[in-house]
């Protein structure tokens, strides 16, 4: 399995920029909206569908570390995650009904499509597995749109984790101040100090996505939650020794 210990802060960018090359695939029938039939499990042919006036690919892994049972339920719910942001994409953009009226005025011309791309990376620590997953969305307006899915499975019991699991205390406001400082310097000239604190306020929703990176707790930020759109995706790395108090004993 490959160790994301191989992709630096970079690699968060230049997986974003790969996201495009899913796009030369090719796809001979169109699947309905939010299905994930079993032929698109092949590792060499992820999920594909086009339209006239759509293009949607999805890549996912097919098997995890995880035993039995619990490799099913992991691989299920990833699937039923893609299935529903595919269903939502059509839903919102309507773009399996357009009319070619409809298109035309949407600048749906010349080949240009709206998009959805999902790609995913590999995380491990001694005790989690995870799937960190990049959505690249293109509906016409000024620049696409990227944001984050990640899931991390405790590998001894399958379970899918959430921040409550490991850690205690108060461990959101730890992290705040963490992702705050780390951020600040960062970010350079597009650090700005009212929106990097209201990026990284203490409630779980700001700390969403992350993961474990053999020692390291990472957090992953879209474009807009810490900084400009200008600034790019953020990703923020806590060694374990620096939530020592907060993080409970079987992590990382």
């Amino acid at each position: 399995m490959a160790r994301t210990n191989k992709w630096i802060l970079g690699g968060i960018v230049a997986l974003i920029l790969l996201v495009a090359g899913l796009v030369w695939y090719t796809v001979s029938t169109i699947v309905p909206g939010g299905s994930l039939p079993a032929t698109a499990l092949s590792a060499h042919s992820p999920y594909q569908e086009n339209g006239p006036y759509y293009a949607l690919a999805a890549n996912f892994p097919t098997t995890t570390p995880l035993s039995g049972n619990a490799n099913a339920a992991a691989l299920s719910s990833m699937r039923g995650w893609i299935g529903s942001e595919i269903a939502q994409f059509k839903k919102d953009t309507g773009v399996a009904r357009l009319t070619p009226a409809q298109a035309q005025k949407q600048g749906l011309a010349n080949g240009r499509k709206y998009t959805l791309d999902i790609v995913y990376l590999e995380g491990s620590s001694a005790h989690t597995v995870s799937y960190i997953y990049t959505v690249y969305e293109d509906t016409g307006g000024a620049h696409g749109n990227t944001f984050f899915k990640t899931f991390t499975f405790n590998t001894h019991s399958g379970t899918l984790l959430t921040l409550n699991d490991i850690f205690t205390g108060s461990y959101l406001e730890k992290l705040s101040a963490l992702a705050g400082q780390t951020l600040a310097q960062n970010l350079g000239q597009f650090a700005t100090a009212s929106v990097i604190r209201d990026g990284t306020a203490p409630e779980a929703k700001k700390f969403s996505d992350w993961f474990f990176d053999n020692t390291d707790f990472v957090l992953l930020f879209p474009p807009y939650q810490v900084a400009a759109y200008a600034a790019g995706p953020q990703t923020v790395r806590i060694p374990a020794a620096g939530l020592q108090g907060y993080l409970r004993k079987s992590y990382p």
